[in-house]
């Protein structure tokens, strides 16, 4: 391929920019009067004659037309400007300094084209007879004379209001534009780049005369830990075109999984909590494919295209594992036939199909033990995960079938919560305590110290030999890492995870980070492992992208991953939560706002934050939908015994 001819993709949005210029032009309209304002209350400006005569010029004898009519030509002008900028000039805004920059120049040009001609032309002869009006008891030949020596000293005025106009339009103009406005798109690469003369450097070393110095970071997995040091780390090598950036991923978006339990009952739409990869890589190449193999030794992997299942090989410079981890069924394959999980998208839209029908085979159903069957539902797990799906699903079958349901007797309904610990929530101390008592005075049965040792026949059968009818298990007993991580010559701890060291690297393979699920981090003051937490992943993230950094640029320094736990909470109910916070305890209610205070915080982008904002404030006044939204999963035949 000939790539001298290479044009960009310019992602560029005329409407966006204009909009854009609007903005900027309308809150610079406000920043540029205010000191005339001010020198009209404690000096001798003559700004209100002024918005008066532009008023004129339209026939009124309102100030506030005339400033409504300045506004309105200096904003189209603005736009012209910017147009002509980046059109002709091949101006990119995207840059503070030539935002500003873009700025100063359309208030000049604004000065010279509008406020002169006008004040001249137009303002002149309408000031005078103004002027008279306002002063009838000054001469004609009083006034001309003042508003000629005013005249040096209008035009200064005027100069300096429209230079303060141009750099508040500049400056926000030019952050919306780096935001969400212009970018140059490599069509060959798909990558984007914020101006063109970093484009240009990339077609040349990447295209034309490939360089060798060309470093390759490849990130695998698109969860808390993969997407973070996506964000950061292309956020740093934007403009060096000496660095490409891949992730590989088997989902196409990231998913907010702390919101999963409410997804699940219905609180949150799914898409609220998933995120598309490709809208966070803009100087980065995204796959999504599964990783079969990575090899060490040759610096590269191998994935597999999810349609077709073709391989391909993807080579590294810098490879940075964020795989997560998969559910852990401890080898018990009839657990892992007969139980659902709470792990991705899919899992909660099955589960919340399966409610919506045991609820809607239950309110038909005649006999009482095969309705308890029905309105039995197990989940195995007290950490987390475990409890925060217990106590959704809780109040949603009890507040549907109160609501919907009426042929479903209440005794019928049986939530119940298996734990292999003595204690649910063992990371909050005390009030895993108080989250326990809470959800049994709510409903919720608790097998503590109990293990789930199989089910067969819609039976699940404890390790203390009790026997539970039921067509619900949820699964949320534990998490293990990837195959092929597990596959990995690397050293290990026996829970699977890779061993890194302070700096969370491979200890024989430095260009190799591991962080989030998939790593064994210790803490380098007191020795002990760090939780495999998205806390921890979300930390772990800076000192990576920072040693990353340092690597590639020659920089001998290297930093311990060092980081002081601030606590942990959880969401039991609704309007009720529990929360270890720096050592201080919250339960209740505020508990319950500081969970989704904090989760809500940490969603990807304003979008989704606004989406599960409204999600979140219609449910608190509605209650749950019960549509169920597909019929493409399996159900169960259930078979009445005579």
């Amino acid at each position: 391929m000939n790539t001298n001819h290479i044009s960009p993709i310019v992602n560029f949005s005329l409407r966006k920019e204009v909009f854009f210029v609007a903005i900027g032009s309308i809150v610079g309209a406000f920043t540029m009067h205010l000191p005339i304002i001010f020198s009209d209350l404690f000096g001798n400006s003559s700004y209100n004659v002024w918005l008066l005569v532009a008023a004129k010029i339209v026939n009124s004898s309102q100030p506030e037309i005339g400033l409504a009519l300045h506004f309105f030509v200096a904003t189209i002008i603005g736009m012209i400007t910017g147009i002509f900028l980046h059109r002709v000039l091949r101006f990119n805004i995207s840059i503070i300094s030539k935002g500003l920059a873009y700025g100063i120049i359309s208030g000049i040009v604004v000065f010279v084209v509008f406020a002169i001609p006008v004040t001249q032309i137009f303002l002149a002869p309408n000031t005078i007879e103004i002027l008279s009006e306002i002063n009838p008891e000054m001469s004609s030949n009083q006034i001309a004379q003042e508003v000629k020596l005013g005249l040096l000293n209008q035009m200064l005025n005027s100069l300096f209001m429209h230079i303060i106009w141009g750099i508040t339009l500049g400056i926000i103009s030019s952050l919306l534009t780096r935001k969400i406005g212009a970018n140059y798109l490599c069509h060959i690469c798909n990558i984007e780049f914020s101006n063109i003369k970093t484009y240009e450097h990339h077609k040349e070393n990447v295209h034309v005369n490939p360089s060798p110095n060309l470093k390759k970071i490849l990130i695998l997995g698109g969860g808390y830990a993969g997407v973070g040091v996506l964000n950061k780390i292309q956020k740093i090598f934007e403009n060096n075109v000496d660095v490409s950036i891949d992730l590989v991923s088997e989902s196409n978006f990231f998913l907010h999984t702390p919101m999963l339990p409410e997804m699940a009952t219905g609180t949150i739409e799914p898409r609220h909590i998933a995120t598309p990869i490709r809208k966070f890589c803009k100087r980065a190449q995204f796959h999504q494919a599964k990783v079969v193999n990575i090899s060490l030794d040759s610096k590269q992997i191998t994935i597999q295209r999810i349609y077709d299942e073709s391989q391909r090989i993807i080579p590294y410079d810098y490879l940075v594992l964020a795989m997560g981890g998969k559910i852990n069924f401890f080898g018990n394959s009839n657990i892992e036939k007969n139980s659902f999980t709470i792990k991705s998208l899919d899992d909660a839209i099955k589960i919340r199909n399966h409610i919506i029908s045991m609820l809607e085979d239950a309110d038909q159903e005649t006999d009482p033990s095969l309705q308890q069957k029905l309105m039995t539902f197990v989940v195995v797990g007290g950490g987390f995960s475990g409890v925060e799906t217990v106590g959704e699903i809780n109040d949603f079958v009890r507040e549907s079938a109160r609501k919907f349901y009426r042929n479903i007797k209440h005794d019928n309904i049986r939530i119940i919560l298996v734990s292999a610990g003595d204690k649910i929530l063992p990371e909050i101390g005390n009030l895993g305590e108080y989250a326990k008592q809470t959800l049994q005075k709510a409903g919720v049965t608790f097998h503590i110290n109990t293990r789930l040792n199989d089910i067969s026949n819609d039976i699940a059968t404890l390790n203390n030999g009790e026997k539970i009818s039921t067509l619900t298990v949820i699964w949320a007993g534990g998490n293990t890492v990837e195959e092929v991580i597990q596959k990995l010559n690397a050293k290990h701890h026996p829970s699977g995870r890779l061993v890194v060291n302070y700096q969370l690297k491979l200890e024989d393979n430095p260009e190799v980070f591991a962080l989030g699920d998939c790593a064994f981090s210790v803490d380098p003051r007191s020795k002990t492992p760090y939780p495999p937490t998205a806390q921890h992943a979300i930390r772990q993230v800076k000192t990576v992208v920072k040693n990353l950094e340092n690597k590639i640029n020659g920089v001998d320094a290297q930093y311990d991953f060092i980081y002081d736990t601030k606590g942990s909470m959880a969401k039991i109910g609704k309007k009720d939560g529990v929360a270890l916070l720096m050592g201080h305890e919250f339960k209740g209610i505020i508990a319950w706002f500081i969970w989704k205070q904090y989760y809500l915080s940490t969603l990807p982008t304003t979008e989704k934050k606004i989406r599960v904002g409204l999600d979140w404030f219609v449910d608190l006044f509605f209650p749950r939908d019960i549509t169920r939204l597909s019929s493409v999963f399996d159900q169960k035949r259930i078979t009445r015994k005579n």
